[in-house]
């Protein structure tokens, strides 16, 4: 495994970290090994009897190129309406779309090494916070980490679909490090996405990029292979 330089290694010494922030998704969390429309399936056979099933993987795509396109994002609410379009749902009954609203239709796992780094963190004194592009409410992505077991590592979910904002803006950022009570150049943030890393940094967070295949995609930053090495990275406050 290739391990980071001595450099790598020293732009996290100098300040202490005294707090965390994770992205979400690719970072933390992966979809559960599952049928992604399962629920949806479910919930259309209650209220749209006649919906062709077997278009639901096109439409789920759709779904997904409507909020690429969004010019800030899209809404959780847009994302349903736009997949009922296209299985021909074009002005669907309220209560279907409240419950697919509410629906959890991509359950999700930690990958193995997470929950027993968040143990790690947690009894150093390190609180930890969630930042993620997310288009649900933070209750709800709240709920998703208590049924893994992760929810109470966690003191604020920083999510996009609620603060109206999406990295790499500094207000998603701020708004983790504020709740937390601890400035940027003592809070270190790590996520799979070496880009959004950078931007951190360039606001003042120190930071470190989430690198799975053990290569970085920019060997200028600070990085790791799996999530656990960042106990040897972070230095106790």
């Amino acid at each position: 495994m290739r391990r980071p330089s001595m450099m790598h290694q020293q732009r996290l010494q100098r300040p202490g970290i005294r707090a965390v922030l994770f992205d979400s998704s690719g970072t933390l969390i992966q979809p559960a090994p599952a049928r992604p429309y399962q629920n949806l399936e479910e919930i259309l056979r209650r209220h749209w009897p006649a919906t062709p099933i077997e278009d639901l993987p096109h439409a789920f795509r759709s779904g997904a190129t409507m909020l690429e396109r969004a010019q800030r994002f899209g809404t959780w609410e847009g994302y349903c309406r736009t997949v009922l379009a296209e299985l021909g749902i074009g002005r669907p009954p309220q209560p279907l779309l409240d419950e697919l609203i509410a629906a959890d239709l991509n359950p999700l796992q930690p990958f193995p090494e997470v929950p027993t780094t968040l143990k790690q963190l947690h009894e150093r004194g390190l609180p930890m916070a969630v930042v993620t592009d997310s288009l649900e409410t933070a209750e709800s992505l709240r709920a998703s980490y208590e049924q893994i077991s992760l929810r109470g590592y966690f003191r604020y979910f920083a999510v996009a679909g609620e603060l109206g904002s999406r990295k790499p803006d500094q207000a998603i950022y701020r708004a983790a490090s504020e709740a937390l009570g601890v400035p940027p150049p003592h809070t270190c943030y790590i996520d799979d996405n070496a880009d959004l890393v950078a931007a951190a940094i360039s606001l003042g967070y120190r930071g470190l990029a989430l690198c799975r295949t053990g290569t970085s995609t920019r060997p200028d930053l600070p990085y790791v292979s799996a999530l656990d090495e960042i106990l040897e990275r972070i230095n106790d406050p």
